[in-house]
């Protein structure tokens, strides 16, 4: 009784099972210790399933749980590539139990194909995307064109910009005089024009320019003062400036962008504790109706507030010759 109990647990059906289960363990904890273990165990199995069907044994089961084991395999070769990798790699262990020619011996090719295939897909994708976005602007460009005008105030705006900050004021004063011969209705570039003359010492010039500003804003002088305050700080003249401000003030005592421009002042003059009450006021004046300067009030207060020079009296600020009040 008790060989044909021995018997029966030691059919092959029972060592095919047994070996099933092993590498079902060992594949969940794959290491540089057991990986070459699973890889031998592994093709024992594959010769077991080889020999037992010619037997007509019914191992579905059994198939099942294989299947699902190669299917481990397949989805996350980088495992066996890691583990194999701690154990002088697949090549080596190739190397030693030849033929070696199932899939899982060529696990780290696998790996690295799919990494090529990985990448060449997404560089198509980027490339498909490039195309498709250069499609987009070429059509919009094609078929509502900018505005030449816009374009050419944006470059002249920008030059002007780095060249103030360079402080290269004739460089400055010819880009501006440039974009007006071919945008003479800019407002804007006339205020440049004025201040610019003003940096450089020519009154004459700068009154000219200052009166064609005037006339380019009409009905709109609260803007002109303010564009003017604006640049004036730009330059460094902070009394002219702060002129400016007092002007726009006078005609618009509750407009934001006034008191945006009195707050930039006084913090250039490093008259903090006034800054801050005026950056205050800028984000109670410009409430919901004018989001994005609230922020950017916001965010200038805030930035004082962590000053530890937030409350102290300023100190006398040196500034540019002075400019006459307009």
């Amino acid at each position: 009784m008790a060989y044909t109990v021995e018997s029966q647990t030691n059919t092959p059906a029972n060592h095919l099972r047994d070996a099933l289960d092993k590498a079902e363990r060992l594949v969940v904890q794959v290491s540089g210790q057991n990986v070459e273990e699973l890889l031998l165990l592994l093709d024992q199995i594959e010769q077991r399933f080889a020999q037992l069907s010619s037997d007509g044994i019914d191992l579905r089961p059994e198939e099942v749980r294989w299947q699902s084991l190669l299917n481990r395999l397949d989805s996350k070769p980088e495992r066996i590539v890691s583990a194999a990798a701690a154990a002088g790699g697949l090549a080596e262990l190739r190397r030693r139990h030849p033929p070696a020619d199932s899939f899982w011996w060529q696990l780290d090719s696998i790996v690295v194909d799919r990494r090529k295939r990985a990448v060449k897909r997404a560089v198509i994708t980027l490339g498909g995307l490039v195309i498709a976005v250069a499609l987009i602007l070429w059509g919009i460009n094609f078929f509502f064109p900018p505005n030449p005008q816009a374009v050419a105030m944006v470059e002249a705006t920008n030059q002007i910009d780095r060249l103030i900050t360079d402080q290269r004021w004739d460089e400055a004063l010819a880009v501006v005089q440039q974009a007006r011969q071919q945008l003479p209705d800019e407002p804007e570039l006339a205020v440049w024009e004025a201040v610019l003359y003003e940096r450089l010492g020519n009154a004459e010039g700068a009154a000219s320019a200052l009166e064609e500003a005037k006339a380019l804003f009409g009905d709109n002088p609260v803007q002109l003062w303010i564009t003017l305050g604006n640049d004036r700080m730009m330059v460094g003249d902070l009394d002219g400036a702060d002129a400016a401000a007092q002007q726009a003030a006078a005609l618009a005592p509750e407009e934001p962008m006034v008191t945006f421009l009195q707050g930039g002042i006084a913090e250039a003059r490093g008259d903090i504790p006034r800054a801050i009450e005026l950056f205050q006021k800028t984000s109670e004046l410009a409430g919901d109706e004018n989001a994005q300067l609230n922020v950017i009030a916001r965010v200038r207060l805030g930035n004082l507030l962590q000053r530890p020079d937030a409350f102290t009296s300023p100190a006398a600020t040196p500034t540019a010759s002075p400019t006459p009040t307009p």
